[in-house]
């Protein structure tokens, strides 16, 4: 893929198409993804769940910019992930919280922003671009649970407390796309739901389009407005599946039968996909 935007691109989504990514050459070829065709519309909360080793990560860098496909095409709102990158259309939150510890919670949230000031002109050159007003950083922090930790250093938070801070400064820098990679894997049941909420206000108030990878169930049903279902050997997606839950979704709504019953058809899925991967391969 050259140049700055990509054939069948549009300023409204994020566009996969028969995407192949290959590591290895001859006897130790690995297939990591096969002919993935992913469309994600502007503003949409998408999940990718699977199996580990499906290629869940790697489709994420792929949309990061990180990995480029061996075969096919990736768009980011109608530009190539590499010029999205450069304008800072792009956020990304690993599941380690990479912290500067000699700065406190404020500083760590409001820096990205002031080093990256050039970014909004790259953006407001693009297409489509949907231009915002600054966020009130304290405010962002105090809508994520961090309203008394201001002055608090790194090392000074929970493990939750870290995973919050890093979310708020992804979302401070005004990302279109934000890539979110198994962000609260480390955390115990109860921080993680209450985070999920958290998260769910900030996205609904700056809407952000994220792309959020997670190895739970339950988390995929709660967050998400689609749910894309992956299989392993080679990577590839097996079913599209369309939350049509209401939002705001609250830690009550997960005893409902309307939410157990999303559950049940996403497990089916990868029950169907894990049954298919353990068959025998046919010479």
């Amino acid at each position: 893929m050259t140049g700055d935007s990509a054939a069948g691109s549009t300023p409204n989504s994020i566009s996969i198409q028969s995407a192949v990514k290959i590591y290895g050459s001859g006897a130790d070829q690995h297939v990591a993804l096969n002919g993935v065709d992913v469309t994600i519309e502007r503003g949409q909360f998408v999940s990718i769940i699977g199996p580990s080793g499906c290629g869940k990560s790697t489709l994420l860098r792929m949309i990061a910019g990180l990995e480029e496909p061996d075969a096919g095409d990736v768009s980011v709102f109608g530009v190539t992930p590499e010029r999205a990158c450069v304008a800072k259309m792009i956020g990304l939150v690993p599941q380690t919280p990479a912290l500067l510890p000699w700065l406190n919670v404020l500083k760590n949230v409001s820096m990205p922003a002031k080093i990256n000031s050039a970014a909004d002109r790259r953006r407001q050159r693009i297409d489509g671009h949907l231009q915002k007003a600054k966020p009130d950083m304290r405010d962002l922090l105090t809508k994520a649970g961090l309203g008394d930790a201001f002055n608090k250093l790194p090392a000074q938070l929970s493990g939750g407390m870290q995973q919050r801070t890093a979310i708020v400064r992804a979302f401070g820098v005004q990302p279109d796309v934000l890539l979110m990679d198994e962000p609260f894997s480390a955390l115990d049941e109860f921080t993680r739901e209450a985070i999920q909420g958290q998260l769910l206000d900030i996205w609904d108030e700056q809407n952000t389009t994220v792309v959020f990878v997670t190895h739970s169930v339950s988390e995929a049903v709660r967050l998400s407005d689609k749910v894309l279902v992956m299989s392993a050997r080679p990577g590839r997606i097996t079913a599209e599946v369309d939350i049509t839950l209401p939002r705001p979704r609250s830690e009550a709504m997960l005893k409902t039968a309307d939410f157990h019953h999303f559950e049940d058809i996403i497990r089916d899925h990868l029950q169907t996909s894990w049954q298919q991967n353990a068959l025998p391969s046919v010479a």
